[in-house]
This record gives structure tokens, C-alpha cells and sequence, in this order.
């Protein structure tokens, strides 16, 4: 296999990811921004106890990390931009850890009744999906740019 044809590999599964994280960002945001709170916190807890399961997140993103431990041993680390892609790729999932994860969590310990917390967890939540998505988005065009 030729280190292009790994590359092309490793990037749709990236790809799919990154379209997947910008449809949250903006469709899905959208949609929870115009729900009331007390909607938003129900709706919060069937779309995380859904999302921790969904295959599709797991697998299009688990697919890119995975990859990249056979890429660095057979390929090494001599095409710049596609290593910057991936790592920048790992900061986007960092900062759904560091930034989305802890969210979730406060959204989820609330009462649905607690409508001023919840707008604030609402607005966190946006800027912390739109920061994810973008580093993501950010990993891609730093990994196609490597075949220019």
C-alpha cells in the first residue's frame, strides 16, 4: 500500500467525522437553541444517552485513531501537513473531552426546572461544539493540503 492510498484512507473516515461534528454544530445547535429549557434538558438526556452509542460517531471517529498508530510505523512522519492534519484531528477530540463532556454532565445533573442554568449550559454547549468542529475542520484542510 502506498503511503497516499493510507492517507486517503485515514481521511474519509476524518471527513465523515468532521461532517458530522459540523452538522451538531449547526443543525442540531440550532434546533436546541429553539427549544425552551426545560424541552432543551429533556431533550439533552435522549440525545446523550443515544450519542454515547451511536456506532457511527464511534466507529468514524475510532477508525482515524487508530490508523494513524500503523501510518507512524510504516510511514513515518515526513509529510508535515498530513502529521499537522492528525494531530490537530486528536486536538479536536481533546477539546470534545476538555470542553463538550463537562457540559453534558452539568445539563445532565440539572433539574429541567432550572431554566437560567440551562440557557447558560445551552450556550457553552454551542461555542464547545463550534470549537470542536472547527479544530476538526481545521485537521482536514491541513491533511488535503498535503496533496496539493
Amino acid at each position: 500500500m502506498t503511503q497516499t492510498l493510507a492517507e486517503i484512507l485515514i481521511l474519509v473516515p476524518s471527513v465523515l467525522t468532521t461532517g458530522y461534528l459540523i452538522w451538531i454544530a449547526d443543525v442540531l445547535q440550532s434546533i436546541m437553541n429553539d427549544m425552551d429549557e426545560p424541552t432543551f434538558g429533556r431533550f439533552m438526556h435522549l440525545l446523550y444517552k443515544r450519542g454515547i452509542s451511536s456506532a457511527y460517531a464511534i466507529v468514524s471517529s475510532t477508525i482515524t485513531m487508530i490508523a494513524m498508530i500503523p501510518y507512524f510505523i510504516f510511514y513515518g512522519f515526513n509529510h508535515w501537513w498530513f502529521i499537522a492534519g492528525l494531530f490537530a484531528f486528536i486536538l479536536s477530540s481533546v477539546a470534545g473531552k476538555l470542553l463538550n463532556l463537562p457540559v453534558y454532565k452539568r445539563i445532565l445533573a440539572l433539574d429541567n426546572g432550572a431554566i437560567t442554568a440551562l440557557a447558560e449550559e445551552r450556550w457553552k454547549l454551542q461555542t464547545a461544539n463550534w470549537v470542536r468542529s472547527l479544530i476538526c475542520l481545521a485537521s482536514i484542510v491541513l491533511m488535503v493540503v498535503q496533496f496539493i
